[in-house]
């Protein structure tokens, strides 16, 4: 078997057993109460029924279900475990040439590109054997679907809502889920409101009290995050309010100081940016001086402060927050598709191949310009290599595309060190070795104008699907049960990422550590939900970047490259993230 979002590592901290002690005694109280356990698909079901098991340490009977696939990951099916087998189920898979004892001819439900069938006589079987053995629990897994158009079996269901001497849950089909599944299967209308109506008579049964489980887009991992709300299954009027037991505020009432500070803090070091430098400037005069070319007003200014803010500074930290927002955003990006804490923007090769194409441009001889677009090709060449190369991989996608990017980016290494060795030592070789250690000491107009529509628009289209990036950290085979588009989605995401660093290291150079550290220094602010930890990145790598060109502009007369400081300030603090992390576990 294979797991998907470490389950059964996850434990609840002290505080939310106080939830799970509440369910415990809502089934083994004095009144008798049944479950029905209901939340979208990823909320934790089945992983919330398993620590529940657990801690009430019972032997339940029933049914949980099992998701297993073949190799090449493009069929699913669905089939039986008994309940007391919980550890097989939720989001593990058994792929069929490894697991033979679960073939496909086994599953009630199967899901191809043939469609979607599902084999009523085959459930029904299934289901009543495990039912019919001893337990002091009952489990039903995923029920509200198909399998209530079987007579005997709804019937049995109600029987078990009735009957006093052993507590049942119901794993409920959430409505959006049933209204999915129930679109791609093959029923008459009829059977439909069948199946709607059965629905309803299970789920007002007075014997049941309803948990809801809310993920509100948290990762499967971070289950310790999510929000368990308990209300009463029945009826309620106008005056009586839901029972809402919440582990921990909801994550976006705490964001908003954190952004504002981080916002704050960018702001201030735009400001000092403009103030530094070797002619100095005050920074009143600086707020001044933008306020009144905002508001359009006609006050004059002295020539040299508007030449040294407008032509010199203001291309250059503009370009400083480009750079240090894309290599962040790109890095947490690659983090997440890969769903390695170590993957940062050059993992694809992109750095490496827009290097050697700078660097062939220094070599004839190319203006800045040219240097420019050389770099920004050759970028973008080593994505299509490694998606064309991956292309024949069959099976292990993502693994494929780490392995292949590196074989690319090796090969435009090696290209490099070829250049290196053959370009004239008093000239050429000193400006290819200066221009790979990245600064932005030739920012111009001319290359924000290139750069800054290419990273804003890959920016927002990563921005806008960052939630789905949430989805993907549960794993391929989850993320598709809630009807994304993996492939689609990872793509999308890779090709953004990689357009971002050519185009970055095309105007700067090639600046380390920043797309690793930083994505890091996010999750520790805002946790690990994408939907605010990816904006914090932007502006954390944003003040980081211009932070340290201010550091480079005034350590020396020609100033310090930027990969140079950036690997001082970032490799020692990711040692300390991983001396940190080390803590961690040992106290685990």
């Amino acid at each position: 078997m294979t797991e998907q979002g470490h389950y059964n590592s996850f434990s609840y901290p002290a505080e939310e057993r106080v939830i799970l002690n509440f369910v415990r005694d809502i089934l083994e109280g004095e009144k008798k109460s049944n479950l029905l356990l209901t939340g979208a698909i990823g909320s934790g079901k089945s992983t919330f029924v398993q620590h529940l098991i657990d801690h009430m340490a019972v032997m339940p009977t029933g049914y949980m279900t099992i998701r297993h696939i073949d190799a090449d990951e493009r069929r699913q099916g669905f089939a039986h475990v008994p309940a007391a087998n919980q550890r097989g189920t939720g989001f593990l898979t058994i792929r069929h040439d490894e697991h033979d004892i679960f073939p496909m001819a086994q599953c009630f439900l199967v899901a191809d590109p043939d469609g979607r069938r599902f084999n009523l006589d085959r459930f029904h079987e299934t289901a009543m054997e495990f039912m019919d053995r001893p337990g002091s629990l009952m489990i039903l897994d995923e029920l509200g679907g198909d399998e209530l158009l079987i007579d005997d079996f709804y019937e049995r269901v109600l029987a078990l809502l009735e009957d006093t001497t052993r507590p049942t849950i119901l794993v409920w089909k959430h409505d959006k889920s049933f209204e999915r599944s129930i679109s791609r299967a093959k029923v008459s209308e009829a059977d439909i409101n069948k199946i709607k109506e059965r629905r309803r008579v299970i789920a007002s049964h007075p014997s049941l009290v309803n948990v809801e489980l809310v993920n509100g887009g948290l990762t499967i991992s971070d289950k310790k995050r999510a929000l368990w709300r308990q209300q009463s299954a029945e009826p309620q009027t106008v005056e009586e309010e839901p029972l809402e037991i919440e582990a921990v505020p909801r994550l976006k009432k705490s964001m908003a100081p954190r952004f504002a500070i981080m916002l704050g803090a960018l702001l201030l070091i735009v400001i000092f940016s403009f103030a530094v430098g070797w002619y100095w400037i005050d920074p009143k005069t600086i707020v001044v001086f933008f306020w009144h070319k905002i508001i359009g007003s006609a006050r004059e200014f002295p020539t040299e402060i508007h030449s040294v803010l407008i032509n010199v500074r203001l291309p250059r930290i503009v370009l400083g927050l480009l750079v240090g927002s894309g290599l962040s955003v790109a890095g947490h990006t690659f983090q997440g598709v890969f769903r390695n804490p170590m993957a940062s923007p050059d993992v694809l090769g992109a750095s490496s191949g827009a290097g050697f194409g700078a660097a062939l441009a220094i070599l004839w001889g190319l203006p800045s310009s040219g240097i420019t677009s050389f770099s920004f090709l050759f970028g973008l060449l080593s994505i299509v290599l490694v998606l064309v190369l991956t292309s024949f991989v069959r099976g292990q996608k993502m693994l494929a595309l780490i392995l292949t990017g590196i074989v690319v980016g090796s090969l435009f290494s090696a290209g490099l060190s070829l250049i290196k060795l053959v370009a004239d030592p008093t000239d050429q070789l000193p400006a290819i070795t200066y221009w790979l250690m990245g600064s932005l000491n030739s920012a111009q107009v001319k290359q924000l104008a290139f750069a800054g529509p290419i990273i804003l628009v890959a920016l927002f289209v990563i921005l806008l699907l960052r939630w789905q990036l949430n989805v993907l950290t549960v794993g391929e085979d989850a993320a598709a049960t809630m009807g994304i588009h993996t492939r689609l989605l990872q793509l999308i995401l890779i090709i953004a990422a990689t357009l971002i660093t050519a185009t970055c290291v095309s105007v700067s150079g090639v600046i380390g550590w920043v797309g690793l550290v930083v994505p890091h220094i996010a999750r520790m602010i805002t946790g690990a939900d994408n939907r605010y930890s990816l904006p914090a990145s932007a502006l954390i790598g944003s003040a980081f970047m211009i932070f340290v060109d201010d550091i480079a502009r005034r350590a020396t007369t020609s100033g310090i490259p930027l990969g140079i400081l950036t690997a001082f300030i970032g490799a020692p603090f990711f040692i300390y993230l991983i001396l940190r992390q080390g803590r961690r576990d040992a106290i685990a």
